[in-house]
């Protein structure tokens, strides 16, 4: 896509362009970062600072993943940025990875978005310990552990249709508006049990736009999904969702000392909100092996 192309398009990731070429022109020896969204800074920007290190960088959003990929095919194919150290961030989501693509020096996440990251066992265990105030040793620990494993289980066997078939019309390009998608009405999570309340025919019918897939199709998405574990190729907004009611259930317990859940009461003083989870948590969530590679190709001997 050229600037003229990238100035007209719908999301207009110029503005984040034009902003970059204004301060490379200033500086070019920080580190530019190209995301997504404002929430991936919250997520990135903590690792970025610890990992590259860099002395001086500058973010910037760019309305989506084709905006990433749209600014970094502009500044890859101008030699007046050449020697730019700019980093580009993106979710693999339900997509074809750019892995199997001829594009290079993008980072993309292994699992579905970076609220995966946020999902994990090992994450909820840190959260157990900082947050809880629990030791692997007590049995409070174990307890909510292994009723985290339970619900998540049961959370992803009830949202794995409505995975399935998103997949699915993301593969024959439906544009589907999730963001007024309002998983609460679809699925019910307790600590009890988790249920969902939805139909292949109620998608359809929030979705008036939506193609209609076969039941091949459908078992062949199933398949794919399933070759990763679900916490990492399901939809992270899904996921993430999960992990806030969890959370948030358990700190009302905690705090009333409910037997059912905890031998003690615990007071929990994290303030949680679903709009600023991502920031509030941001510590506790995963950071795999290859974000950590890619982060350290930018440590240069100045920093």
């Amino acid at each position: 896509m050229s600037v003229a192309k990238l100035r007209n398009a719908r999301n207009r990731p110029v503005v984040a362009f034009t902003e970059f070429t204004r301060q490379y022109k200033q500086d070019e020896f920080a580190l530019y970062c190209f995301f997504e969204g404002e929430d991936d800074k919250k997520y990135y920007g903590i690792r970025i600072r610890n990992i590259a290190r860099p002395i001086k960088y500058s973010y910037f959003s760019c309305d989506g993943k084709q905006g990433v990929l749209d600014i970094h095919r502009i500044i890859t194919n101008r030699k007046t940025y050449s020697q730019v150290r700019a980093a580009y961030f993106i979710d693999r989501d339900f997509d074809i990875s750019i892995k199997n693509t001829e594009i290079t020096g993008i980072y993309e996440t292994p699992c579905y978005s970076i609220e995966n990251f946020y999902t994990s066992i090992n994450s909820f265990c840190e959260i157990l310990r900082s947050e809880f105030k629990l030791s692997e040793s007590d049995i409070d620990f174990n307890n909510c552990k292994n009723l985290y494993i339970k619900l998540q289980k049961e959370f992803h066997d009830a949202v794995e249709l409505l995975n399935i078939w998103i997949a699915c019309q993301r593969e024959k390009r439906t544009d589907l508006k999730l963001s007024g998608l309002d998983i609460s009405k679809l699925v019910q999570i307790d600590l009890d049990n988790i249920t969902s309340n939805y139909s292949i025919n109620d998608l359809y019918t929030q979705f008036t736009k939506a193609i209609t897939v076969t039941q091949e199709e459908l078992d062949l998405k199933q398949n794919h999904l399933g070759l990763q574990e679900h916490q990492k190729s399901f939809r992270g907004k899904f996921e993430i969702y999960f992990l806030f009611k969890v959370i948030q259930k358990l700190i009302e317990e905690a705090n009333k000392g409910n037997p059912k859940y905890f031998t003690k009461k615990i007071k929990i003083t994290l303030n949680l909100r679903e709009t600023t989870l991502i920031s509030n948590l941001s510590q506790y969530a995963d950071t795999p092996d290859c974000l950590v590679g890619y982060l350290e190709s930018f440590r240069t001997s100045v920093n």
